[in-house]
């Protein structure tokens, strides 16, 4: 039943790209904390590396990354955290560098409060609002890649059910049966716009100054 198939297949699609942000935002704000805060020869370590990852096109490593490590749900996470994490980043480091010599931060270290508490109670909640932004608009785009990966064979495997396998399996009906493959293409379109919208309506409540 086609209904059935896509009302589970949500499950791995919305599973996996929530990984993927986790993953991404976990590894890009350690990074882009350390970066923009203690600057120096660290910064200048993990921006080289940042800048060595933007320079590749991010689907081919991501092929790349699947061929290397083999076909499986979990590659299919690390590949896509691998091509993203830098451009979080560098985007974190950006918003921490507009923070660390505010007046909250500077009175701070005056009073000896110890760098962990600073960057995890002043620093890390000041681009709290900036995160959940961009967070909300990039899932749709980890929802598109996972989909991807799937409808090429690279991603989840059959049996399961998972939109973009679904529709790599209804390629093969699709004169036949063409709702098959209607189905899931209109449910990953829907469900990006959906989280798209609601990453511009985040954007929207928490940056008011933007509201046209």
């Amino acid at each position: 039943c086609v209904l059935s198939r896509m009302i589970y297949g949500i499950r791995p699609t919305l599973g996996l790209a929530a990984l993927t942000m986790v993953g991404t935002i976990g590894i890009g704000a350690v990074l882009g904390i350390m970066a923009g805060y203690f600057r120096g020869i660290v910064e200048e370590v993990i921006m080289r590396i940042v800048d060595v990852m933007l320079s590749f096109p991010s689907q081919i490593m991501v092929f790349a990354v699947v061929a290397l490590l083999g076909v499986s749900v979990q590659n299919v996470i690390i590949a896509n955290v691998f091509i993203k994490w830098a451009w979080y980043a560098r985007m974190i480091r950006t918003g921490v560098m507009q923070y660390r010599d505010k007046n909250f931060v500077q009175f701070s270290r005056c009073v000896g409060m110890p760098e962990r508490f600073i960057l995890f109670r002043h620093l890390l909640p000041s681009i709290t609002s900036d995160l959940a932004v961009l967070a909300s608009l990039d899932i749709g785009w980890a929802i598109i890649n996972i989909s991807t990966l799937s409808f090429l064979g690279l991603g989840v495997q059959a049996p399961t059910p998972e939109w973009g396998a679904m529709l790599n399996e209804a390629k093969d009906v699709l004169t036949s049966n063409p709702t098959q493959m209607i189905a899931p293409g209109v449910a990953i379109v829907a469900l990006v716009c959906c989280f798209n919208l609601m990453g511009d309506a985040l954007r929207d409540v928490l940056d008011p100054k933007e509201v046209k």
